[in-house]
C-alpha cells in the first residue's frame, strides 16, 4: 500500500511534513492537518466556521451538570450509551452520536429519579420560591419561576415562552392529579431534564443568514473547552447581557474561569480526550504474564499522568513541550511497586510527588505506565506498532491507514518462535510484505524504541534472553530508547501543532478544515510566542472570533405560489 503525505506546508525557515495514509484514502475529502509555522502575522484571520450543530453530552458532562446545577449529592442512576471517537476526539464524536431506545428510556429513568430526588432534599425545598397554605393548590407564578431558573441552567439558556408555558401546564396537570405541588414541580422538572435541549449542547446562530453563534451558544462553547461543564450563572449573566461581544469583557470572564480550580477538571478532560484515556474502560492484561496488573493499577496510571500534565501545564504553567522529557511526576504505593522505587509515606497513603534520578529510564509521559499500558488489543504483549500508531495520531496528528484485508499476522504475534524472538524480528520479518511495509515504515521506529518497556510499563533489556535494540529514527535523525525519542519529540514542531489543533477542535466540536488553516497557522505561531503554554492557548482559544465563527444558515425558501 503506498504511502503519501496528505499536506505538505513549506516556508522559508522551517519544513513540516504531515505524513497520511494510502493513496486510496487521499481521493476523498481529506481535511488538511495543521503544521509548525513560522511566519509572523499581524493579527488571526478570520475563520468561515462550521455549521451550528449539537453534541450530546458525555457521561460525564451529564453526572458534572446534574451536580452544578442541584448540588453534590444526587445519584444519576443507569447507563448511558457508548461514546465516538471521530477525528482524533471523542469531542467530535459528540456530535455524530444517536441515542437507542433503550438509552432514552436510561434518560427517562435518570430524569424521574434526579427530579423526585432533589425535590425531597433540603436544598430542592429551599428552592421552590414560594410556601402554600395549601400544599395541594397550584401556584403559577410560583412555578413559572422555579422553572425559569432551572430551565436556564439546564437549557443553558432562557426558556422562550413556548417552552415556559408547556412546562408550567404539565406541573399544573401533575399537581391537579395528585394533589401535591412539590409533585407538580417534579413532574416538570423531569421534562426538563429528558429534553434534547439538556441531553444535547443545541447551538443556535444569532439569526438566520448570521456568522456568529448567538451569545447562550458562544457561552456554553466556552464553558465546555475550560470547564468540561455548563456555563455558570455569571457566564450566563454576561450572555444575557451581551458582554461576550466586547472583547474586553470577554476576556475578563474567560480569565475567570481559567482562574477557576474547575479549569484543571477541563484540562484533565481535554487530555483524556485527546490521549484516548476512554479506553482505560475495561483494559485487561494477561495476569499469568502480568501479576502486578489490575484495574486499580490502571487507574493510578491514567492518574499519575493527568496529575502529572495538571501540575506542570495548570499550576507551574510550563511549557507544553516538557511533557514529553519532565522527571517530575505522582508517585502512589501500586505505581512505585511497578516501577520498583521508593514511596515516602504520604504516597504509601495517596498521592506524593516525585523526580526520577538523571540516571533512571523514566522521563515524560511517555515513559510512563498511563500511556505504555494504554493498548486494548493485545493482552499478552506489547505491540510497537500500536504504540506508534499512537504517537503518531494522538500526538503529532498523523493519521496512519488502517491494515489492508487479509493481511497475516502470524509471525508477529508468534512470540515464542526461535527465529524471531524480538518484536525488531518478527516485524521485520512481516514487513516483507509489500503491502504492510509503507504503513509499519510510519509506526514501527516509534514503537520499537519503546520496547524496552513492556505491556504494562515494566522495564526489561532482553525478550526471550536476546538483547532489546530500541534504536531508531525520527524525522531523519537517530536517537536511542525511549528516552532518546521523548527528547525527539520535545524538539519537533509538530508536537506543539498537534496539541493546537486539537484543542480548537475540541471547542468548536468538529475537524478542523482548510478554511480553518490560516488561523490554525496564526495560533500556532502565538502559541510559540506565549512559551508554549496550556493556559494562554486556551484563553487564545475561548476569546477568539474564531470560536464563535459558525457558517451562515441559508434562509428558507419562499413557497412556490402558483399564478392564476
Amino acid at each position: 500500500m503506498a504511502l503519501q503525505p496528505r499536506n505538505a506546508w513549506r516556508n522559508l525557515r522551517t519544513r513540516s511534513l504531515w505524513v497520511a495514509g494510502a493513496a486510496a484514502l487521499l481521493s476523498g475529502s481529506a481535511i488538511a492537518l495543521v503544521p509548525h509555522v513560522t511566519a509572523q502575522t499581524a493579527s488571526a484571520p478570520a475563520v468561515t466556521g462550521g455549521a451550528p450543530g449539537f453534541r450530546r453530552l458525555n457521561e460525564a458532562q451529564y453526572v458534572r451538570s446534574i451536580e452544578q446545577i442541584f448540588g453534590p449529592g444526587i445519584d444519576v442512576p443507569g447507563r448511558f450509551d457508548p461514546p465516538l471517537r471521530e477525528q482524533g476526539l471523542m469531542a467530535i464524536g459528540d456530535a455524530k452520536v444517536t441515542v437507542t431506545p433503550s438509552g432514552i428510556e436510561q434518560y427517562e429513568l435518570r430524569a424521574r429519579e434526579i427530579a423526585a430526588h432533589f425535590i425531597a432534599s433540603d436544598q430542592g425545598k429551599s428552592a421552590i420560591p414560594c410556601s402554600l397554605a395549601a400544599p395541594g393548590s397550584f401556584d403559577a407564578a410560583c412555578a413559572s419561576k422555579f422553572f425559569a431558573d432551572y430551565g436556564r441552567q439546564l437549557y443553558r439558556r432562557p426558556l422562550s415562552s413556548p417552552e415556559l408555558a408547556s412546562v408550567v401546564g404539565l406541573a399544573s396537570s401533575a399537581t391537579q392529579a395528585s394533589g401535591s405541588f412539590s409533585k407538580g414541580l417534579e413532574i416538570g422538572l423531569s421534562r426538563l431534564l429528558i429534553s434534547p435541549h439538556f441531553i444535547f449542547r443545541v447551538e443556535r446562530s444569532d439569526a438566520v443568514g448570521t456568522a456568529r453563534l448567538d451569545d447562550y451558544s458562544l457561552a456554553t462553547r466556552i464553558s465546555f473547552l475550560l470547564w468540561d461543564a455548563p456555563p455558570d450563572t455569571d457566564l450566563l449573566d454576561a450572555a444575557e447581557r451581551g458582554d461576550l461581544r466586547d472583547p474586553r469583557k470577554l476576556g475578563a470572564q474567560v480569565d475567570r474561569l481559567i482562574a477557576s480550580p474547575r479549569f484543571e477538571q477541563g484540562v484533565r478532560s481535554f487530555f483524556s480526550d485527546m490521549f484516548g484515556y476512554e479506553h482505560f474502560q475495561g483494559l485487561a492484561k494477561d495476569q499469568a504474564i502480568y501479576p502486578k496488573f489490575s484495574s486499580d493499577l490502571a487507574k493510578d496510571a491514567q492518574e499519575q499522568t493527568l496529575r502529572t500534565i495538571v501540575d506542570l501545564l495548570v499550576i507551574n504553567k510550563g511549557d507544553y513541550r516538557d511533557l514529553f522529557t519532565t522527571r517530575k511526576t505522582f508517585l502512589n504505593r501500586n505505581l512505585g511497586a511497578l516501577y520498583k522505587v521508593p514511596v515516602d509515606a504520604a504516597g504509601m497513603e495517596g498521592w506524593s510527588p516525585y523526580t526520577f534520578s538523571p540516571d533512571s529510564h523514566r522521563g515524560g509521559i511517555l515513559s510512563l505506565a498511563g500511556f505504555l499500558m494504554l493498548d486494548p488489543t493485545h493482552e499478552g504483549r506489547s505491540s510497537p506498532t500500536i504504540r506508534g500508531k499512537t504517537v503518531r495520531e494522538l500526538m503529532l496528528c498523523q493519521p496512519v491507514p488502517q491494515p489492508p484485508p487479509n493481511v497475516n499476522f502470524s509471525i508477529v504475534q508468534d512470540v515464542s518462535n526461535p527465529l524471531f524472538r524480538t518484536a525488531r524480528q518478527r516485524l521485520t520479518a512481516h514487513q516483507e510484505n509489500p503491502a504492510c511495509a509503507g504503513c509499519h515504515a510510519l509506526t514501527d521506529p516509534i514503537g520499537l524504541s519503546m520496547e524496552n518497556y513492556d505491556a504494562v510499563g515494566n522495564f526489561r533489556t532482553h525478550e526471550n534472553t536476546a538483547v532489546i535494540d530500541a534504536s531508531g529514527t525520527f524525522d531523519g535523525k537517530p536517537y536511542v530508547g525511549l528516552l532518546g525519542l521523548s527528547q525527539a519529540l520535545r524538539e519537533s514542531p509538530d508536537v506543539p501543532a498537534c496539541l493546537v489543533q486539537r484543542a480548537y477542535e475540541y471547542g468548536v466540536g468538529r475537524e478542523a478544515d482548510g478554511t480553518d488553516t490560516p488561523w490554525l497557522e496564526s495560533a500556532i505561531e502565538s502559541f510559540g510566542a506565549q512559551g508554549y503554554q496550556l493556559p494562554a492557548l486556551m484563553r487564545m482559544i475561548a476569546t477568539s472570533p474564531a470560536l464563535a465563527a459558525v457558517a451562515p444558515e441559508a434562509p428558507l425558501a419562499k413557497p412556490l405560489v402558483a399564478s392564476r
